[in-house]
């Protein structure tokens, strides 16, 4: 699958990513790569090999957001907690800490939420932001999804718990704005 959308790329991840994702797991700088992404060099190979086989289960999608002049990966994004037959899923997204503040998350969740929406076969696509991740709540509104609460103390950082925004995006929606 590939989107191309704003400038941007958002494809899955492969083997042509093995030396972007070399360097970020060897800087320590996983901000552009999904959970469960390696967390040491000699695993990447392995990653990039299987990453496909979480869609082919079922489980959701990973996908690379790539600038399309540079051909450099900015960040990622992917559809978990995903049920194909009631037709809903999660999006989550992440992007470089370099990279941020220049729209690349707003795009890609519009799309992939779009993509979702039709080609994807959902009907629900959600997304949960802590209400102390203003950027990410920003990123939420500007790519369409409306706010419908807060999931209170439902995230647990390892510390301390968090109060989660809960927006969505339903197909009605891409009729609106997007």
């Amino acid at each position: 699958m590939k989107i191309i959308s704003g400038g941007l790329e958002i494809r899955e991840f492969g083997s042509q990513d093995a030396v972007q994702v070399v360097a970020f797991v060897a800087a320590g700088d996983r901000t552009a790569l999904p959970p469960g992404s390696p967390g040491a060099v000699a695993d990447v190979d392995g990653w990039l090999a299987e990453v496909h086989q979480r869609r082919l289960d079922g489980g959701g999608v990973l996908l690379a957001i790539v600038e399309g002049i540079s051909g450099e990966i900015v960040g990622s994004i992917g559809l978990r907690d995903t049920d194909w037959e009631a037709g809903r899923s999660e999006i989550g997204y992440g992007v470089q800490a370099g990279r941020r503040g220049r729209g690349h998350a707003t795009e890609a969740a519009r799309a992939v939420g779009r993509w979702a929406l039709t080609d994807g076969g959902m009907r629900r696509v959600q997304l949960h932001a802590r209400l102390d991740n203003v950027d990410s709540l920003r990123v939420a509104e500007k790519a369409g999804y409306q706010r419908e609460g807060t999931l209170r103390m439902a995230e647990w950082d390892g510390e301390e718990a968090h109060d989660l925004a809960v927006f969505s995006m339903i197909t009605t929606d891409l009729d609106e704005k997007n």
